[in-house]
């Protein structure tokens, strides 16, 4: 009796067994796919929350693919210029040195190459500010006769027809295909990522947030406090050290610093405001070492000029900023009154060297894939 009690308890339990089993839903043949994955940006602590597009997040797709086109020669109108071919990742993304970049014919530019680091937290784009946003700025340098000279239709038509970009644009933005906007919207998303914030300023900042100089050699603090010397270098209000970007995002992001007596419309273009004449974007100080050379018109080759101009060589207008205006003397004829010495002007050179971000220039997640 024993053994046949056994049996059939046997039998029972693999009956209840077979009969959850075919209870279990139907699994399928493949994993679901979760669409992109998010991309995480390792921003410093001490820093803003970016300003990245709700309709827009950044993706692991999404970044490499932006990263490809940026270094694609096929978006320009005769296959022979990239985007990165005017913006160098080993000059901190400018034109080697260039005061003009040549465009994909041999038209020479009219605006020195700016920087393409840390741009997630600007409010305006080109050095006149004309662009609100990363994603409708990438129009305009494809599409400019002296740049890639590419329309933008033409150029998603030339991608579409690659073996390549159809499935990396799929992957990217599921079912939204090859289109001007998702072109747009991964180039956006790769300049979102080009971050610049390892340099031997943030570390002496962090280590002591009152009093920074503490950890710098002699020639850099003494270049520190002439820099925030109102009386002295006085470049702290439109460069503050209390903002991670030097320049990138505060109340004088655009600001005529007194370049011409009859100067260019600058931001003028994007406000419509007479009082925005001359005003042009207040560029981040970080990465001098590679940037050269400096203004929007790339006028001034070494920093030592720079420091000069803002010395002696200022220009009245009637829209340079107060902060300039009050170093000029209303007596005779504005005229810049100089306060440093050739000492204070190495100094601060010393001081601004901080600023360079070595990992920039050879960071391989930003070079050609």
């Amino acid at each position: 009796m024993k053994i046949k009690y056994s049996f059939f308890l046997i039998a029972s339990i693999a009956s209840f067994s077979l009969l959850l089993e075919s209870c279990k839903p139907d699994e399928p043949d493949d994993p679901i796919q979760s669409g992109p994955t998010a991309y995480l940006l390792d921003i410093p602590g001490n820093w803003p929350k970016p300003n990245i597009l709700p309709e827009n997040p950044l993706t692991v797709e999404g970044v490499a693919l932006g990263r490809k086109l940026f270094y694609d020669k096929m978006l320009s109108g005769n296959g022979t210029q990239a985007c990165a071919d005017c913006h160098h990742q080993s000059d901190g993304f400018t034109d080697l040195g260039k005061q003009f970049s040549i465009g994909s014919k041999g038209d020479i530019g009219t605006k020195n190459s700016m920087p393409l680091f840390n741009l997630n937290w600007a409010t305006g784009y080109f050095w006149n500010g004309r662009q609100p946003t990363l994603e409708s700025l990438i129009k305009e340098p494809m599409e400019a006769h002296i740049e890639m000279n590419l329309k933008i239709d033409e150029a998603v038509n030339k991608v579409k027809a690659d073996p390549n970009y159809p499935a990396l644009f799929e992957a990217a933005f599921p079912n939204q295909g090859v289109s001007e906007l998702t072109l747009r919207y991964a180039m956006a998303q790769f300049l979102r990522t080009i971050l610049s914030g390892n340099t031997a300023w943030d570390k002496a900042f962090q280590a002591n947030p009152a009093n920074p100089q503490k950890t710098m050699t002699p020639a850099q603090a003494r270049g520190y406090l002439a820099f925030i010397d109102e009386n002295k270098g006085d470049c702290f209000h439109c460069h503050s050290p209390l903002n991670p970007f030097f320049g990138n995002s505060n109340e004088r992001e655009f600001a005529n610093n007194g370049l011409d007596a009859t100067p260019d419309s600058g931001y003028f273009i994007a406000t419509g405001n007479m009082n925005d004449f001359g005003k042009f974007k207040t560029p981040s100080l970080r990465n001098l070492a590679y940037t050269a050379p400096y203004m929007h018109d790339g006028r001034f080759a070494t920093l030592m000029e720079v420091l000069g101009h803002y010395d002696e060589g200022i220009t009245y207008s009637t829209t340079v900023d107060p902060v300039i205006v009050k170093h000029m003397d209303p007596n005779d004829n504005f005229k810049p009154v100089p306060r440093l010495s050739q000492q204070d002007k190495e100094d601060i050179i010393a001081f601004l060297m901080m600023l360079t971000d070595s990992t920039l220039v050879t960071n391989p997640a930003f070079s050609k894939p």
